[in-house]
């Protein structure tokens, strides 16, 4: 049996329908989705329709999916802040019927394949965080200051995830998960390895990877009588063509700034929003300002200039 694995979308919907037409074309047979399916570009709607079409699919929520609850019970006038346009714009494009599925998928899932054979499924399992230590190599932004720093191979990347995930400290919280398949996704780096027994799969993110490398990511797991076999594939999807349409969007007008970072991730395959964010913290903090519930709009404006002056 193949699976086909796909994770963080993004609302790129021309990169999840090529991601899913060349996973059909490989014969898969069932699909899981690791969570993160909305915001960012303005097709989360089409892409939660084709989610909901298909057939023998395993959805969880992602971080972005457990969102929809705290908007839906926010009040909208307070939604002034340019930080979150996006957010506040995906939101109201949302038709109801996607919402009540968004909000209604699980935030987790076991997967019982055959009496010997079983997977779990998690945005952002609790073992995460636990790679604090090594998070320079982890996160998508320690991946980018390395890569600058000293350019390494996927096969490289591959190695270290393999010795990260088999810490101690790791390793023990892994093996009291009953599955033989780990899934999960939230940092766009696609890796695999084996913890002991245990196969662990991120299939990085579909619609915006972070990995320098442009192309949409997904994963084959297939599963026979003598074990798995894991087949990481990349898709080349029109990025152009899918930034040109997005500008057309009421989303790019209430988010031009976030929109613009997000496009030149797309086009270079790298992780440029934390960086925005990190200089807009240090205004913030040069100006005293506390809100924990985002910064000003002048804070963010000054953050996008610093961050156009200084980009790698």
């Amino acid at each position: 049996m193949k699976v086909a694995i796909i994770s963080d979308v993004h609302g790129n919907y021309p990169a999840l329908a090529s991601v899913v037409d060349d996973a059909v074309s490989n014969n898969v047979e069932k699909f899981i989705f690791a969570g993160d399916y909305i915001f960012d570009l303005p097709f989360s709607n089409e892409v939660a329709k084709l989610l909901m079409n298909l057939d023998n699919a395993y959805i969880v929520k992602g971080n972005k999916e457990i969102r929809l609850n705290g908007l839906a019970n926010d009040n909208q006038d307070n939604w002034t802040l340019n930080q979150f346009g996006n957010v506040y714009q995906t939101f109201r494009e949302l038709s109801p019927y996607v919402y009540d599925f968004l909000n209604g998928l699980n935030n987790e899932c076991y997967i019982r394949v055959n009496p010997d054979v079983s997977i779990y499924v998690n945005h952002f399992p609790e073992y995460i965080p636990r790679l604090s230590p090594v998070r320079e190599l982890f996160s998508s932004s320690g991946f980018l200051k390395r890569m600058l720093e000293k350019p390494f191979s996927h096969e490289q990347f591959l190695e270290d995830f393999r010795d990260a995930v088999n810490r101690d400290e790791i390793k023990n919280q892994i093996e009291q998960i009953d599955a033989n398949i780990i899934v999960f996704g939230h940092n766009h780096l696609q890796a695999y390895c084996y913890c002991g027994d245990k196969l662990i799969i991120n299939p990085g993110s579909c619609g915006l990877p972070l990995d320098f490398n442009t192309a949409a990511p997904y994963t084959i797991l297939e599963i026979t009588d003598c074990g798995f076999d894991v087949t990481e594939k990349r898709v080349e999807y029109d990025v152009e063509s899918v930034i040109n349409e997005s500008k057309k969007s009421l989303l790019y007008e209430k988010s031009v700034i976030y929109s613009e970072i997000v496009y030149l991730s797309l086009k270079e395959g790298r992780e440029y929003i934390a960086i925005l964010f990190e200089i807009a913290r240090q205004i913030a903090a040069s100006k005293n300002e506390q809100g924990a519930a985002g910064f000003s709009n002048s804070t963010w404006d000054e953050a996008y200039e610093v961050f156009k002056s200084r980009k790698i």
